[in-house]
């Protein structure tokens, strides 16, 4: 298989699957046919769209609606998989997407916050967690400008945890140490990309307050609301990072 001539994917978190405004989808793949993880989780569809800006465009963008998580009992292997099947296809650009929790007042419920570090709590930390570096500090705050003629944006941390109970008001003062906002996924597939050599882009989405959750299906509802947003966004997005043209897609080439 190659790289569906794409240089260029996005992963997108619970309720946040959308189709980018300007694309038109070409084909739909479960992830099950891709041999990846598939979750059970509400709000992710599991299924890969390949796309395109319009019948002229040569160069296609992957859609990656839904992720696997750690709680379910994946493998870190099974939760870098897509990550490093992309890499191996040649995308060379990732945007991750995800909802999450504020952990602070630096952002809000209906933000995005462009991630320039995840703090990697998922597994039990030793006396200083992992750090790994995400968007870079220069490049997030272009990339927040990017975002803000549609969602209010903002540059932070993220902190992984390992789910799938969401955190109690105790935990979020100290979750607060580490970073701005806090959620259950993300880290696996920053450290495939970074292991793969691929240029990234992580955005979180708030959709509630840390520590006030009720569920869920809240998350999901809330997603749903900021996706909209999301979707007109995601494309002045990507010619931000990627400034090259084609949402940074011209300089790949699939791998065979």
């Amino acid at each position: 298989m190659n790289g569906f001539g794409a240089a260029v994917a996005i992963v997108f978190g619970s309720g946040l699957a959308v189709v980018p405004d300007g694309l038109v989808v070409e084909q739909q793949i479960p992830y099950g046919e891709l041999g990846w993880p598939v979750t059970h989780v509400d709000g992710h569809p599991n299924r890969m769209l390949v796309a395109r800006r319009d019948a002229l465009d040569r160069q296609r963008i992957l859609l990656l609606h839904g992720r696997a998580h750690r709680y379910e009992g994946w493998t870190d292997d099974e939760l870098e998989r897509p990550i490093a099947d992309l890499a191996r296809w040649g995308v060379a650009r990732i945007v991750l997407t995800n909802a999450c929790g504020a952990l602070n007042e630096r952002a809000a419920p209906g933000d995005a916050v462009v991630v320039e570090e995840v703090v990697d709590l998922q597994m039990a930390p030793g006396a200083e967690p992992p750090r790994l570096a995400a968007t870079g500090g220069a490049r997030a705050a272009a990339c927040a400008e990017a975002l803000s003629p549609w969602l209010r944006a903002v540059t932070g941390r993220y902190v992984a945890v390992p789910g799938p109970q969401y955190e109690t008001p105790a935990e979020v003062r100290w979750l607060a140490r580490f970073g701005d906002v806090v959620g259950m996924s993300t880290a696996p597939e920053v450290r495939a990309a970074l292991r793969g050599g691929q240029s990234l882009v992580v955005v979180a989405l708030v959709v509630n307050r840390a520590g006030w959750a009720a569920g869920h299906a809240e998350v999901v509802g809330a997603a749903a609301r900021i996706a909209a947003g999301l979707g007109e966004a995601l494309l002045p997005l990507t010619d931000v990072a990627w400034p090259e043209g084609d949402g940074g897609a011209a300089q790949a080439t699939p791998a065979t």
